[in-house]
This record gives structure tokens, sequence and C-alpha cells, in this order.
């Protein structure tokens, strides 16, 4: 979505071209793309201006047309022969050839003609960071607020401009987690996400804006400042302040969010995986015993089938494999997962989105506090790049930690362990815990594996 750098460098690459030019009513392509009479759309372009991110067009008599480009909209001047490829809007120029097209592939971009005092969707805007002297404003703009700072600086009535690229950098520079509540926010950490703010949209205007996916602010000027992006688009790259840690990204109310968390602090995350009968469990409750919280995706598994919104689901798409109480057979479940690729793939699809969701929403509850998720299959899941360490559990115990536990058909355990991908992505391990000894010797290791990565992170 265009942000604050990248309206501004339209507005000024257009205050070029069509100040002074008189367009006649739109052409409208797309209706919920236009909000007004279009027959009275007309008139002589004064100035373009700009408020938040939105452009304005103030017309003459006491007329604006206000845009806002939302996902992918762009507003070129073309020729005649222009495309009418994803055209949503175009405004013919008196007099003369050509015209002021408004292209939009989402269909999300929309014009508001505004008369006399009319403010529209203007009086939701809020003040941009450039207008703020006081930093206490923003604080206290902020402070009452119950929602993660990041959602809140999206809150263009708060803080007018930011969108989700600008508003990783800005939390990032200001070393303040995105998944901090607002309220928690203290004064001196408002103050340096305000100058962050500056610093970051001021920067981001002399480089025409980022270019991250289709923005261009003509059909010939694109921006460059994603050359100077410190986390948006990075994860899984080292970070280029601390040299400690690796770029993270969860889903924030929808969003994705990048960030630090050394430099943020957001507290370890750490995944235990292994395969059946590793010791898994055990190993993380020692990390628990470190200070640790923790989750377990089997038990989340388990809470999620006593669902009914759950049970639902799997009805609908496994109905030979659920029972009459609405819960999975799983000795019939098991016996498919080893001989029906096609049924395992659908069927781990089904609980590792499900477990995602969930393990997202424990990392940015516990935001700040050392975190261990406990993930059989996080490599089958494709979930690795979610955590900061990754410990893997190995034995040559198997079968007397299965025996231990009460479990039954043990060789049927031990099978499903060929459809685990743990060995081929072994070499992505942060720490391996071996389980073959002594429960002490394994809580050494985990109190060893702990301490390295406080170390690490700079909190010992």
């Amino acid at each position: 979505m265009p942000e604050l750098p990248e309206v501004e460098t339209v507005r000024r690459e257009l205050s070029k071209k069509i100040v002074g030019k008189t367009v006649l009513p739109p052409f409208v392509y797309v209706d919920r793309s236009f909000s007004g009479k279009k027959e009275e759309a007309a008139g002589k372009i004064l100035s373009v201006e700009r408020k938040g991110k939105f452009l304005i067009l103030p017309l003459s008599a006491d007329r604006r047309l206000v845009f806002h480009l939302r996902m992918e909209g762009k507003l070129f001047v073309v020729g005649n022969k222009h495309s009418l490829s994803h055209l949503s809007l175009f405004f013919p120029f008196e007099g003369e050839e050509g015209g002021l097209a408004f292209y939009d592939v989402r269909k999300f971009g929309i014009c508001y003609l505004l008369s006399g005092n009319e403010e529209g969707p203007l009086s939701r805007v809020g003040k941009e960071p450039s207008e703020i002297e006081d930093p206490l404003y923003l604080y206290d703009r902020i402070h009452s607020r119950h929602k993660k700072i990041k959602e809140t600086l999206l809150d263009q009535s708060i803080l007018a401009g930011l969108g989700n690229i600008y508003s990783d950098e800005v939390l990032f520079q200001a070393h303040v987690s995105p998944f901090k509540k607002s309220y928690l926010v203290t004064r001196e950490e408002a103050a340096r996400i305000l100058s962050a703010s500056k610093e970051i949209l001021s920067k981001a205007i002399e480089e025409n804006g980022s270019t991250v996916r289709s923005y261009r602010a003509t059909e010939d000027l694109s921006g460059s400042y994603q050359k100077f992006l410190k986390v948006y688009g990075r994860e899984g790259k080292e970070c280029l302040v601390c040299h400690k840690a690796k770029i993270e990204k969860r889903k924030l109310a929808g969003r994705g969010t990048s960030f630090c968390p050394c430099c943020q602090h957001t507290g370890i995350s750490l995944a235990v995986t292994g395969k059946i009968g590793s010791g898994k469990s055990l190993a993380s409750s020692y990390f628990r015993k470190e200070g640790f919280v923790l989750f377990s995706a089997d038990e989340e598994v388990k809470k999620l089938s006593r669902e009914g919104k759950t049970k639902a689901e799997l009805r609908k798409r496994f109905p030979d494999f659920v029972t009459e109480d609405g819960l999975i057979d799983k000795e019939k479940a098991s016996a498919a997962l080893l001989q029906d690729s096609s049924f395992r793939k659908k069927y781990d699809a089904f609980w590792f989105s499900l477990i995602r969701e969930r393990a997202e929403q424990f990392l940015i509850a516990n935001d700040g506090k050392d975190k261990v998720l406990e993930i059989p299959l996080l490599f089958d899941a494709h979930m690795e790049k979610m955590f900061s360490f990754i410990a893997g559990c190995e034995t040559t115990r198997q079968k007397e930690h299965l025996k231990e536990r009460g479990e039954r058909d043990i060789e049927e355990k031990i099978q499903r362990n060929l459809v685990n991908s743990y060995d081929r992505n072994r070499h992505k391990l942060s720490f391996i815990l071996d389980t073959s000894g002594t429960k002490k010797h394994l809580e050494e290791q985990v109190r060893e594996a702990a301490r390295k990565m406080r170390e690490e992170y700079g909190e010992e």
C-alpha cells in the first residue's frame, strides 16, 4: 500500500504536470471507485495537495477531488491511446489530448468528490509526524490504547502516514517491540517513535518512496528507499544492527510484521522439535524451569479437537475419519497417514494452519518473555522461520521412552518417524539435545542452551 512517502512523491510529480489543466467529468469504469455526482467532478486543477495518505486536487467552483490509492492505486497522466487494463477512472483534459487515469489492480482505491467545507474521510486523519513537536502529544494519544503499538501506529486518526512498511521500520529504529501494548509504551519510547518516524519518512521521501511490489509514482519513476529497509522484507536474514539475531516475521491483526527479536526486546523464541519418543516434552519442561513460558502443539491439538468449530470442519473435510461424537478416529487416521500421502498432505495442512495461528498468538501474547514451543512437526509445517532458535531432541532409546509413557503400538509409532522431515532439516538446528542419558544430563544441556541464548541476546 502506498504510504506517506509514496503519496508525497506522486503529489510532487503530478504537480508538475496537471496544475492549471481543466478536467471534465470522469469515465467511471469501476462503480465503487468514485463517490459523488460525477457530472460535478469537473473544473480547473488549482493545486495538488496531500493529507496523510490522501491526495487532494482542489478544483475551481469550490470542489475537491480526494484520492485514496489504497493497496495498488496509481494516478498517471496519459495520452488518448492509454491502456484500459485495470483502469478504474479517467478524467479527460479539456481542450487537449489525454487526461488523468486512475489505475487499480485490486479495485480498492477510491476518489471522493467534496464540495465547500465538506471533509469526508479527511476528518478522520490525524497529525503527521512532521506536524508534532512535543513527543508528549504522541504519548498521550497512544497511552490510553490497549491494542499493540504497531496496530495503533497504523490507525491514521492517531498518526497519519505510516503503513505496514514504515511502521515496522520506525519501531525497529526506536527499539520498541511491535507487539507491546500501547498503554505500556513509555514517554521515552514515544519520543523515539516520533523521532524515528520523522527521520525515516523524510529519507523515504528523498528516495521517492519504496518500490517493494508494484508502486510507481509515474509510469517511468519508481522509489528506491527499499535499499535502506532494515527489517521489512528481510525475514530470515541477519539483523544489520546487532548482527546477533535473524529478522523474524509474525502476523499481527492480519498483517505481516517484521522485527529483530534482539534489538526490539521481544524475548527469546525457541522451538523444540524431534521425532516421536525423542524426549521433546521433558526437554521443554526443563526450559520452563529455566524461566521460559511453554506452548505444546500436542496439547493445543487436544484443545482444538474439543471445540465445536474444529469438529464441524473435521467432519466436513474428513467425514470417513470422524466418529459419532465428532472426534477423529485415531487408529484409522494413523494408518492413513502412513499409507495415503494425499490424505496425509490434506490432514497435516489442516492442523498446521491451526497450530501456526495458535503459536503466533502465544508468541505475541508473551511479548518480552522467553518462550519455548514444543512443535514435533516443525519443519513439515514450515514454521522454522518463526523462531530465534531451534532445539532438536535426539535419542537411541525411542522404544524405551515410548514404553515409559505407556504407549501402545510402539512399532507403528516408530514407523511414523519415516514421514517426519526432521533428518533432512537437521542442519537448521541451533542446539541438539541428547536425551539418551539421565534426566540430570538433559537438564544440564537445557540449562547450558538457555545460558547461551540469553548471553547471545544480552540478557545475562
